[in-house]
């Protein structure tokens, strides 16, 4: 493979439908030990936000009221197609259908007003070999007035064997004695629409018949619903900057009770999601300065 980067240029949110399309006929590469992967950029210039898309991820999110600032988790809905795009691209190590995001990394730098437009770029980044499979690094940056204003990093995994396991990054500690810090229901009946909301349109969150082919046990919500909701449940006040790192353990499923649990404490909220009464947590994440 050569060394040269392959560039894919939009002028407004690409379609699910056609992602989904072209993953499906178009792809032509499968990665395996010692291939190299291909650098895949995906930009969208001038992007202005849609108040009706707002609106809709408002009340999916069941976010109160109307602001001029964006919620802090709300340019994932705009980077995730372009990062849809990139995974389903021919030249992507893997099928779209094989991937698995398994990690997020969030960087608000300053709020970002509803009115403001913005340049975003979604970028192939670090990879590496785990034990069981593969994982690719996806960097996102969001710029207004030719300033960073936000920044993410998705990691995605493959099922596989590429050869002896590299090392791998750091879990985030247990909380200690954590407490209850929210809790809220996920109703039924949101997963379709918020596929068209987030670009996150894998059939998992909205067909119990497909999740049950990939091994789970209903439809399932996409990570970004869950976040948006778990970070409501948090005492941000005004912080116009932090880092959200969330680890993606284990599904929250629709018609379901969640919970929150963690501690605060030196300027950091440590906090673990559950889905009804699974001991075990769903998302793990923490909320730092920056």
């Amino acid at each position: 493979m050569g060394d040269s980067r392959i560039l894919l240029s939009f002028r407004r949110r690409p379609g699910a439908l056609a992602t989904l399309a072209r993953a499906a006929l178009g792809a032509s590469f499968n990665l395996k030990a010692g291939d190299r992967e291909p650098n895949i950029r995906a930009q969208w210039e001038n992007a202005h936000i849609e108040s009706t898309h707002l609106k809709a991820f408002a009340e999916c999110c069941e976010q109160a009221g109307e602001s001029q600032y964006l919620h802090p988790m709300y340019p994932v809905t705009l980077v995730f197609p372009l990062i849809m795009r990139i995974l389903g691209h021919k030249k992507a190590p893997f099928m779209l259908f094989r991937t698995l995001n398994t990690r997020l990394q969030v960087v608000s730098h300053r709020r970002i007003g509803v009115h403001e437009v913005l340049h975003l770029a979604c970028e192939t980044g670090a990879t590496r070999i785990v034990p069981k499979g593969f994982e690719m690094n996806v960097r996102s940056v969001v710029q207004a007035n030719q300033a960073t204003v936000w920044e993410s990093v998705h990691t995605f995994y493959y099922r596989g064997n590429f050869g002896p396991a590299e090392p791998q990054p750091s879990e985030l500690a247990a909380p200690q004695e954590p407490q209850l810090l929210g809790s809220w229901y996920l109703p039924n009946g949101v997963g379709f629409r918020f596929a068209g909301i987030s670009g996150d349109s894998n059939g998992i969150h909205y067909s119990k018949w497909y999740a049950r082919i990939m091994g789970f046990d209903r439809a399932l919500a996409q990570p970004i619903l869950v976040l948006t909701r778990s970070l409501s449940c948090l005492d941000l006040g005004d912080r116009a900057s932090f880092r959200l790192d969330a680890f993606l353990k284990g599904p929250v499923y629709y018609n379901s009770n969640v919970y929150l649990r963690g501690v605060t404490g030196g300027g950091a909220t440590r906090f673990d999601v559950f889905c009804e009464d699974n001991p075990r947590p769903s998302l793990c994440c923490q909320v730092t300065g920056v």
